[in-house]
Formats: structure tokens, sequence, C-alpha cells
């Protein structure tokens, strides 16, 4: 089986520093939104649709809140279950792929320094140059380049987005929902600790 992995909020939970980084950026211009407003929204949406929706300053916004969020970066750590479900997925044949919003670079940093990396094969990230999801067209160029057969192909995330850009593309999905949101998501399947994903394969 061939695992393309979303990477905030699925392999690692960075949330609560994205949550910090974001409400100093609102601080910066004068906003105090209900953190549970904001995180829902980013969370069944994403932080750029937020940008849109709400009419807030880009890219100024977006900047500084990069800026915020890459400054904690060191706090930010992979979920309990993460090593030990890449690890028994690879044993059981299994090949690991990462499509993240985050830059490729930033990526491989935390990997590397969680000893994660050696189970990743490729990073496609922001600076990749691939339309976001969800957008198939990062995960058609894994298939193109591995050779990968979709029916044997899961795209795995934590959002709606994610799921989007796995059926776009033809492949399986996985849909982590640690919030239960109650949104309408059309996946294959459907977890909630990442260790499900080892009964399921």
């Amino acid at each position: 089986m061939n695992y393309i992995w979303d990477f905030d909020g699925t392999l690692y939970d960075t949330y609560p520093i994205m949550m910090k980084a974001l409400m100093k950026t609102f601080q910066e211009i004068g906003m105090e939104p209900d953190p549970k407003v904001v995180y829902q929204k980013i969370k069944t949406e994403s932080i750029r649709q937020m940008i849109i929706d709400w009419r807030l300053p880009e890219p100024m916004f977006d900047q500084t809140y990069h800026d915020y969020e890459g400054q904690q970066n060191k706090a930010s750590v992979p979920f309990a279950e993460t090593k030990e479900t890449l690890s028994r997925l690879q044993a059981k044949g299994g090949r690991h792929f990462i499509l993240t919003h985050r830059t490729v670079d930033s990526t491989w940093q935390m990997l590397k320094r969680d000893a994660l990396d050696p189970w990743i094969e490729e990073i496609v990230g922001s600076d990749s140059h691939y339309p976001r999801k969800p957008d198939p067209a990062a995960i058609n160029y894994f298939i193109e380049k591995y050779q990968l057969d979709p029916a044997q192909t899961v795209m795995i995330g934590d959002r709606k987005l994610d799921i989007e850009a796995g059926n776009n593309a033809g492949v399986k999905t996985c849909f982590f929902d640690l919030d239960y949101f109650k949104q309408d998501i059309q996946s294959t399947y459907y977890i909630n600790n990442l260790k499900e994903l080892v009964q399921i394969f």
C-alpha cells in the first residue's frame, strides 16, 4: 500500500502552535476573534480560506503568521502514534510520501529532528509549485513518478481538502477525525487514531 500523508494535524500535532501564532497575528492587526471559531475555521477549511473570507490583510497577515509559527516549530511534535504507525505500515510493504502546505525543507527538518525521515520517500510542499489541495496535481505527480497503483494508494488527512484532493486523484482516502465537527466528508475510511491504519491495511 502507498500512503500519501498530510503533515499538520495528521502526522504532527502542530495545531496548538499554529493557534498561538494565529492569535498573536490577530492581535497585531487589532482583532480578537474567539479562538474556538478560529480553530474550527482552519480545521474545516484552511488558513488561506479564512484570510479570504474574513478579508484579512494579505500578504501581511499570512507572512506575520508564518514568522510567528516558524519561531515555535521546535515545540511542534509528532503524534504519539506516528512513528510506530509509519514503521509498522512500512514493515507490511508500505511506502510513505507527504503532501503539505509547509515548505519541503522545513518539513524535512522536523522529520529529521524526530528521526522520522527514514520512512519518507519524498515531500511535496508549498514551494514545489503545484496547485494547493484539493487540486489533485501533486498526488498525480507521486502516482506518475513512482508508478503507484491508485487502487493501492491512500491519501490520509485531517481536513476536508485532503480528502477532496485524494478523491479528485482517484485514490483511496482516509479521514483522520480528532474533532468531530460533523462535516460532510466522503472518505473511503475514517479513523480517530493513527494506529487504526495498521488494522485497516
